[in-house]
C-alpha cells in the first residue's frame, strides 16, 4: 500500500463519530450513491439482502447437508 493511501487511512480512523458520517455521506454523493453507507443504512441493506436471498443456504453446514442427502439418494438408487 503506498505511502499516501496509509496516510488517508490513518487520518480516516482518527475520526470521531460525527466526522465519519460526513466523510461516508460525501463519498456517497460521489459515487452517486442513493444514501451514505453508515451503520444504520448498512444494517438496513444487509437486511435487505437476507430478505431477498433467505432461501439461499450460506453456511458450510448447510452444504454438507445438501450433499448428504444428495449421496444418500444416489445410494438407493
Amino acid at each position: 500500500m503506498s505511502e499516501q493511501v496509509q496516510s488517508i487511512i490513518n487520518a480516516v480512523r482518527r475520526l470521531d463519530a460525527e466526522q465519519f458520517r460526513e466523510l461516508t455521506t460525501a463519498l456517497a454523493a460521489l459515487e452517486g450513491a442513493a444514501r451514505p453507507l453508515v451503520a444504520g443504512s448498512r444494517k438496513q441493506l444487509v437486511d435487505e439482502i437476507r430478505g431477498k436471498y433467505r432461501y439461499v443456504p450460506t453456511s458450510s453446514e448447510a452444504f454438507m447437508d445438501r450433499k448428504r442427502e444428495e449421496t444418500a439418494r444416489e445410494m438407493r438408487t
